[in-house]
């Protein structure tokens, strides 16, 4: 039997790679949403919070590779910005989910981001 798994990417745009704990697929996507916010916050400690996210723009990609947040360091769009994505995959036997980091913050902005993914997913997935 196939089930959903879900992963939390985040790109940072400085250093141009991607973030995300190596072999963490999470059960649910509530799960890989509270990574990504976990890396978002890590983020935003290392960058001295001059990230600015943009809380208004829209979501792209597929239900399969969906970015749900971008930002822009010091609000400066002609840099490369900074992402929080959500990837799923099919489970297979050899993946094991793991349990998510908790952000010790969640701002207003992010369950406003949080509630409209997770509208979007249970709708990609009815």
């Amino acid at each position: 039997m196939l089930v959903k798994l879900y992963q939390a990417k985040a790109g940072d745009g400085s250093k141009k790679k991607g973030l995300r704990r190596t072999k963490s697929y999470f059960v649910t996507p509530e799960d890989a949403l509270s990574e990504a916010f976990a890396l978002k916050e890590k983020m935003d400690s290392r960058y001295k919070n001059e990230i600015e996210w943009d809380y208004q723009g829209a979501f792209t990609g597929t239900s399969e590779k969906m970015k749900i947040l971008k930002g822009y360091l010091k609000g400066n769009r002609k840099t490369t910005p900074f992402y929080l994505e959500i990837l799923s995959v099919d489970n297979i036997d050899k993946i094991k989910p793991v349990s998510p980091i908790k952000p010790k913050s969640v701002t207003k902005d992010d369950k406003k981001v949080l509630t409209k993914v997770m509208k979007k997913l249970k709708v990609k997935n009815a």
